[in-house]
């Protein structure tokens, strides 16, 4: 499969339709399967209405591309979410609420979930693992251990650049899960925090090229594209089978 990270810069959300029809129609020229969006696009992009329609007349124009679109803060039942999703054909495949929450995302009034959900897309089973929550570990093992073999995850990472603060979430969570991921950063302000975070797309340690866990790293583009191998994924798990090693009990009940 042929996935894509959107490369956001600072200032690019003052312009998100032209944004985000120059990197679908790249994945289109391109022939990409799916692309993964920055955390917070919802929230900090005037999409002109409801940002779900928005995201769907995107899908139904550029068909048989799965959308990660970012992330917004869903209304439901009088409590607030932060919540991404997967749109292919117009239609939701996969929705995902945060599991946790970082300060300034209390501070806000969000409300967390418990469930962490899977889907079969394009033949891959998929989570998306947003933001805060690759940061908790747990979170990406009880994926690894329900089959998931690629995560989506649109992240905004407060602060400035910090590479170690970034490599400590999505990266690491691949490299103790041997499971591909797709990462989008967020740069830029909201509500008074600063947040900047590189697009990357992730694989075990024995199938990039230089041993460095990167397929595809983010460079002065719209997106970034890598080929996903399940065949080699199984590989590499193969010499060293992290699952396997663990006491699995432990991790039931964690999520439903």
């Amino acid at each position: 499969m042929r996935v894509a990270a959107a490369v956001f810069k600072r200032g690019d959300s003052g312009s998100c339709i032209r944004k985000y029809e120059e990197v679908l129609r790249e994945c289109e020229e391109k022939a990409v399967d799916l692309v993964v969006f920055p955390a917070l696009t919802g929230e900090v992009c005037d999409f002109e209405g409801d940002f779900i329609e928005r995201i769907r007349d995107f899908s139904l124009r550029y068909k048989d591309i799965a959308i990660n679109p970012g992330s917004y803060f869903e209304n439901h039942d009088g409590k607030v979410y932060h919540s991404s999703f997967v749109m292919l054909n117009g239609e939701i495949k996969l929705f995902q609420r945060q599991l946790y929450l970082a300060r300034w995302e209390r501070e806000l009034g969000l409300s967390r979930d418990t469930a962490l959900k899977i889907a079969d897309i394009k033949g891959y089973k998929i989570s998306i693992i947003l933001s805060t929550d690759v940061f908790y570990p747990q979170v990406s093992r009880y994926a690894a251990l329900k089959g998931v073999n690629l995560v989506l995850s649109p992240v905004a990472i407060k602060g400035q650049r910090n590479f170690a603060r970034q490599i400590a979430g999505v990266w690491q969570n691949v490299q103790q899960n041997l499971f591909f991921a797709i990462e989008s950063g967020f740069k830029g302000e909201y509500k008074e925090n600063n947040f900047y975070s590189e697009a990357a797309i992730h694989a075990p340690l024995e199938m990039t090229k230089d041993d460095d866990g990167f397929l595809a790293k983010e460079v002065d583009s719209n997106i970034i594209i890598a080929e996903l191998n399940e065949v080699e994924r199984q590989k590499a798990i193969s010499k060293f089978d992290v699952i396997k090693q663990l006491n699995i009990n432990s991790y039931k009940g964690i999520f439903r």
